[in-house]
């Protein structure tokens, strides 16, 4: 992990260390912004793919061929700011058919060690609180009770069936946010929600739906965009965000971004960071 990288932007041709590159930006720069400030990353390939059927499995899985070590010590270091995780119902069951691709960060192997210090170093919680964005309300259990030592909150539309809830919240210790007036959130109304309760810095981890939600909510406020420099094609794949139509588009200026000619093998990646 000591290779640099290469920046190309805004300061062309200087060399970083890869080991807390993406550490301490949003204590810097985003508590001076939006309450709480709302940021997300995906890693994709050229032609656009984050994730493709895996043999075996039921669900999509993030490629082999882009998957590596260096993006995932930066997807560790953002989720090492955060006082909140967004993920999905459906990362839930995954967990509980042990089809995730890990438990939810900050990521508990020794490699890890000096982000988890860091936590405690800036006086935040030993790990990120959970929210989970779901319509249907098809949360298991035995995976949200994985993480007992977390607050787990399950956002929804006001309209989501109240039986279900009431089960869910009976039998753990989840807490609703309501963001919507039918069974879908509206993420417009979710910055407002999530400060009301304290949280400044919120990364969401779930999948391209998720995603649409927030960019549609005007909820997203910087997005971390690994490419790796190799094409996957295939006609079954996820991209980043999956949805209607943004009219108008959505613009997120380039903030930085960088070379990183390690990994993949025989490929490289950029690393670009967009928005605020």
């Amino acid at each position: 992990m000591e290779a640099s990288v290469i920046e190309l932007y805004p300061a062309s041709g200087t060399r970083q260390p890869l080991q807390g590159l993406y550490l301490s930006q949003l204590l810097e720069n985003g508590q001076a912004q939006k309450s709480p400030f709302i940021y997300s990353n995906f890693v994709s390939s050229l032609d656009g793919r984050i994730a493709l059927p895996g043999p075996g499995r039921n669900s999509h899985q993030v490629p082999p061929a882009i998957a590596n070590s260096r993006d995932w010590r930066l997807f560790q270091e953002l989720a090492a700011q955060a006082d909140l995780l967004i993920t999905s119902a459906r990362y839930f069951r995954q967990s509980e058919g042990q089809e995730a691709q890990a438990e939810l960060p900050v990521g508990c192997s020794a490699e890890f060690d000096d982000l988890r210090a860091w936590r405690i170093e800036q006086g935040l919680s030993p790990q990120p609180d959970v929210a989970v964005f779901s319509a249907s309300l098809d949360v298991p259990l035995n995976a949200i009770h994985r993480y007992r030592e977390r607050n787990v909150y399950l956002i929804t539309g006001s309209a989501a069936d109240s039986e279900k809830l009431e089960q869910i919240t009976a039998a753990s210790h989840t807490r609703v946010i309501s963001c919507g007036q039918d069974g879908h959130v509206d993420a417009s109304l979710l910055r407002n929600k999530l400060n009301d309760l304290g949280y400044q810095r919120v990364y969401a981890i779930a999948g391209p739906a998720v995603l649409h939600t927030l960019v549609q909510g005007k909820a997203l406020d910087r997005l971390y965009h690994t490419t790796a420099h190799c094409l996957l094609g295939g006609t079954k794949f996820d991209t980043f965000v999956w949805g209607s139509e943004f009219d108008p588009a959505v613009c997120m200026p380039l903030r930085a971004m960088y070379l990183d000619t390690h990994a993949p093998d025989g490929a490289g990646q950029t690393l670009a960071v967009y928005g605020q």
